[in-house]
């Protein structure tokens, strides 16, 4: 009796994370992914910077005819000797949340006012792609902002660091793939 309940629970638990794995995907990473289905992609390139592409995707069933668009981030990390390429996908609904995140980040470093204590300022994707802007101690060992890019929150070799000229160039890069959706 007690080894079907256990596996029952087991059972459950398994249930629960794979319907939480299946939610946490974007529509765009869905149609790309989705076999059996006959499908145009289209990819409309933007300027980008050096640390990671963005593609600006459209993904229509020719079947159906339902149109996803979105983001795909591409980004190619040195592991070892050699490169590896590592994929996310944004929803076109969450682009507005990372244009808006940007021009906050952008204020705040204008405004040239850090706080007293630690503090970390986030905006996350559906499918973990990543904003922060934290503070750091600088080299007079005061606190000073640092703005990070993670493209994919499960792999932690995709974490960059950016520039306040990268930050306006990645601002301009998402703007121009809105546009193109």
């Amino acid at each position: 009796m007690k080894k079907i309940f256990l596996s029952l629970c087991l059972l459950l638990v398994t249930i629960i994370a794979s319907a939480q794995i299946e939610n946490s995907k974007t529509k765009i990473e869905v149609a790309v992914n989705t076999r059996d289905f006959l499908y145009k992609q289209e990819v409309f390139s933007v300027d980008n910077i050096d640390a990671f592409r963005i593609d600006a995707l459209k993904i229509t069933n020719l079947e159906s005819f339902n149109i996803v668009s979105g983001l795909r981030v591409v980004h190619r990390i040195k592991i070892g000797k050699e490169f590896k390429t590592f994929y996310n996908y944004i929803d076109a609904t969450e682009i507005d949340g990372l244009i808006t995140t940007l021009r906050y980040v952008k204020t705040i470093l204008k405004s040239k006012t850090t706080p007293n204590n630690y503090t970390e300022i986030k905006y996350t994707t559906l499918a973990g792609f990543q904003f922060m802007l934290s503070t750091i101690l600088n080299d007079q060992s005061k606190l000073d902002w640092k703005f990070t890019v993670q493209t994919n929150t499960t792999n932690a070799q995709t974490n960059i660091s950016l520039t306040n000229d990268e930050i306006d160039k990645l601002l301009k890069t998402l703007e121009q793939a809105k546009t193109k959706l």
